[in-house]
């Protein structure tokens, strides 16, 4: 259904029920806020039944109420948006009202909207006691209760009448069509009844100058017109009987169609066929519908005849294929009123040709010349052009509004990516700082630093093929990773085999050395899952660690990367790499900072020589006293399997790699520095 149906319903639920109603209707018909009620949009009738059907459960109303409202608030709403002096001047009374129903219909669906719906027909008889009888066709069975709000609003708002609608009668039809296939058609009478309207006589009715009496004065024999006459004057009409054979046509379908169709007794249905309404061609069938509006189209392609006139404007142009396929490959629609004649077994078809542009003129090879002067689809096509343009531009700019809004969430989607890669790349604190441009000073901070790598990284690089070594450096950084993450502190960066990391920047925390031993135990256990492809023992990290004051700044503004310097980054990576493969080797200052916030168990290791500090104290860090394993990790605990700390199994597991390499590596490689941010 059109959009514009959609907004109505909306409008009707905001009104009355408010804005919070109408967000639980679209919550429970699952249609996005402000996509809902785009009112040039085509929907299916299932979108439409579903915001119906989700209107009826949010008020717990039925839906035959909700339709009934609805009838009644189109009205009402329509006259609001500019259809009220329209509304109010389309008829006198009620009934003529409901006999115009069609054309309206027509009019705003093909000549404003040009949306081309499949719309409803009315027609409307009186009875001997001044009550109506309302006959309804549509081919979307159950909506006729939209008609009992529409009709008792529109006599209650136009007409100041109170009215009594009830149904008398309601069938469906199943409809073959012309064109193949067959649809459902529902009928619903209605009788309608206490009309008490006064008929108003048109302006004008009683107005000419001459009567009837005069008429017999001036005119010595009744007036008649001739069948050549009334052809020229109507050019495009169509007469038929009972059987729907033809009785006579206008000169100009000449030009349209063989000549050897057009003789009397044709059956119209290999003239023509219907259109709209959608209706099986028979004389019963156009009778049920006289109030349509009725578009035909020929059969025939056109014959051009008369317009050779065509060709003689440019011979280059008429012989083009493209000329010849716009003439020859269109067939002529024409649309017009179907009249019962007073004998009552005959029907005229008043019509004129359905162009509505110049372009559509040109492809059935006619001029405005093929147009009575009196017709006024000269003036339609001519306006028509401007609104044409218009509504190009209308429709242009809605695509236009429509891919800035696609543009702009992809834009925001992106710009969510970036932003989350740079709090990656940076810590928060300084990234949202970046963001929101402002400039960051770097800054002294106290904090503990980590350096780590992996001893036998050297001896898997000519062992095995590239892809299978970055697999493995993403396995295993994929594991430090999620420790760094659970214990919050900050990756600074990564260099081959080395990874490095801090705790107590760019927010200190009394607890940085704590902290960052709480780091190294996670992962010297979480290596241990990943198996050294050259010896097929587990993994062991050689973690040093350092506590002392830094310098950390943001450097670079391409790809800005969180930098530390200073003695503290130079000794932390020196107590890594004068470590030992799974030990955890720490300074006297970070054994000192750890010990006051938290509680752990050392082993001396004693003094080591250390360039540019001399003879160093170090001590290896074996386990925390406050935390298991399975805490710092957040591994659930196999109580049938684990011991309740962890650490027996990750000193045996440790001790049992380090038999095994000493088995398989005769020599071992040298020691060498790591390649993350050292200062000399």
């Amino acid at each position: 259904m059109f959009g514009f149906i959609h907004e109505s319903i909306r409008q009707l639920v905001i009104r009355k029920f408010g804005e919070e109603t109408w967000m639980n209707v679209l919550d429970r018909s699952g249609f996005e806020n402000g996509k809902e009620n785009i009112v040039n949009h085509y929907y299916s009738d299932t979108d439409t039944y579903v915001l119906v059907d989700s209107v009826a459960l949010v008020l717990k109303i039925t839906k035959d109420q909700v339709w009934e409202l609805y009838g009644a608030f189109l009205i009402t709403y329509s006259m609001e948006i500019g259809w009220d002096e329209l509304v109010r001047s389309l008829s006198p009374n009620l009934k003529t009202f409901l006999d115009n129903l069609d054309s309206l219909h027509y009019f705003i669906d093909h000549v404003v909207y040009k949306a081309n719906l499949r719309g409803p027909s009315f027609r409307c008889e009186e009875t001997e006691d001044g009550s109506l009888i309302l006959h309804y066709f549509t081919s979307r069975p159950g909506l006729y209760h939209i008609v009992k709000g529409v009709v008792k609003e529109v006599a209650r708002k136009v007409f100041n009448l109170d009215i009594n609608l009830i149904v008398q009668g309601r069938t469906q039809r199943s409809v073959h069509m012309q064109m193949g296939g067959e649809r459902v058609e529902e009928h619903v009478i209605f009788s309608i009844k206490h009309v008490g309207e006064q008929r108003r006589e048109s302006e004008g009715s009683n107005g000419s100058l001459l009567t009837d009496a005069a008429y017999t004065e001036i005119l010595e024999d009744p007036l008649r017109v001739s069948v050549d006459d009334f052809s020229r004057a109507c050019p495009y009409h169509i007469v038929i009987d009972e059987s729907c054979r033809l009785v006579q046509c206008g000169n100009e379908l000449f030009n349209h169609c063989p000549t050897d169709l057009l003789k009397p007794g044709t059956p119209l249905h290999r003239i023509i066929e219907i259109n709209r309404p959608q209706i099986p061609l028979d004389f019963d069938n156009i009778c049920n519908f006289i109030n349509a509006v009725f578009v035909v189209q020929i059969k025939t392609p056109p014959q051009r005849k008369k317009y050779q006139e065509i060709e003689e404007e440019g011979t280059e142009r008429a012989e083009t294929p493209e000329n010849n396929d716009l003439q020859q490959g269109c067939h002529l629609k024409l649309k017009g009123q179907m009249m019962l004649l007073g004998t009552k077994k005959h029907i005229i078809y008043m019509c004129s040709p359905y162009v509505t542009s110049i372009n559509e003129l040109m492809q059935f090879g006619m001029r405005l010349t093929a147009m009575p002067l009196h017709d006024a689809t000269r003036d339609l096509i001519l306006l028509n052009q401007q609104r044409l343009s218009d509504v190009e531009v209308n429709l242009q700019l809605e695509a236009n509004n429509e891919q800035l809004e696609s543009m702009t969430k992809d834009l925001e989607i992106e710009n969510k990516k970036t932003d989350s890669i740079l709090k990656d790349m940076l810590p928060r604190s300084i990234a949202l700082q970046l963001l929101s441009g402002e400039h960051i000073e770097p800054c002294e901070y106290e904090a503990t630093v980590m350096f780590c790598d992996i001893p036998a990284f050297q001896s898997i690089i000519p062992a095995s093929p590239p892809k299978d070594i970055v697999r493995l450096l993403n396995e295993i950084f994929h594991k430090l990773d999620r420790i760094v993450v659970l214990r919050k502190v900050y990756k600074v960066e990564t260099v081959a085999d080395s990874y490095m990391t801090v705790s107590g920047i760019p927010d200190y925390t009394p607890e940085h050395a704590e902290n960052m031993c709480h780091v190294a135990l996670g992962m010297m256990w979480e290596a241990r899952s990943v198996e050294d492809p050259v010896n097929h023992t587990p993994f062991l990290l050689r973690i040093g660690l350092h506590s002392g004051t830094i310098i950390a700044g943001v450097v670079g503004t391409k790809m800005p990367r969180y930098c530390l310097f200073g003695e503290t980054v130079t000794m932390a990576s020196q107590m890594e790499s004068l470590g030992i493969p799974g030990k955890i080797q720490c300074s006297k200052w970070t054994f000192q900072k750890a010990t006051v916030t938290g509680r752990f168990e050392f082993c001396p290791r004693g003094r080591i020589c250390v360039r540019g500090r001399g003879e160093v104290e170090v001590y290896f860090l074996t386990r925390s006293l406050k935390k298991s394993i399975w805490e710092i990790t957040d591994h659930e605990r196999d109580i049938n399997v684990n011991s309740i700390e962890g650490y027996e199994e990750l000193e045996t597991a440790i001790e049992n790699a380090v038999s095994k390499t000493n088995e398989n590596e005769k020599t071992r490689p040298d020691q060498r520095a790591s390649a993350a941010c050292t200062i000399s």
